[in-house]
């Protein structure tokens, strides 16, 4: 199922392959990809990766990457790679691979591999890792 143009779009109780709207509700169902021109909320669900124009709640429920321009909120869920424009907040019991934004909240009971100064930290590593391996092999010609 394929959803382009529509104000509000709701998964319920089965699949969809590729989701477009303006806001998007997932419940009790699964999607591939998700964009939304505004919010999307997860419940009971999940999906694949995300682009979010809005805020993104997850409850009791996951996806991969999200890409959010707003807030991105789980509770008692897990989640790929965030990168938000706003706050990210991880509940008790949810889990984030990385969480980048302008404030990141760990609640307790939840778990983040990596929050913003870590990913940058990594980041600027792996640049001065790669840069070293590229002048290495470069003298071995």
């Amino acid at each position: 199922m394929t959803s382009e143009g529509i104000e509000k779009v709701e998964v319920r109780n089965g699949f969809a392959l590729s989701v477009h709207g303006e806001r998007v509700d997932i419940r009790e169902a699964a999607a591939g990809v998700v964009f939304a021109g505004g919010d999307l909320s997860i419940t009971q669900g999940g999906c694949g990766p995300v682009i979010v124009a809005g805020d993104v709640s997850i409850r009791e429920g996951g996806c991969g990457p999200v890409a959010a321009g707003g807030s991105v909120e789980i509770h008692e869920g897990g989640c790929g790679p965030i990168l938000s424009g706003g706050g990210v907040t991880i509940g008790d019991g949810s889990f984030a691979l990385v969480a980048v934004g302008p404030s990141v909240t760990v609640e307790s009971g939840a778990r983040v591999l990596m929050t913003t100064g870590q990913a940058a930290a990594f980041g600027a590593t792996l640049g001065v890792v790669a840069a070293l391996t590229s002048r290495v092999l470069n003298r071995r010609r």
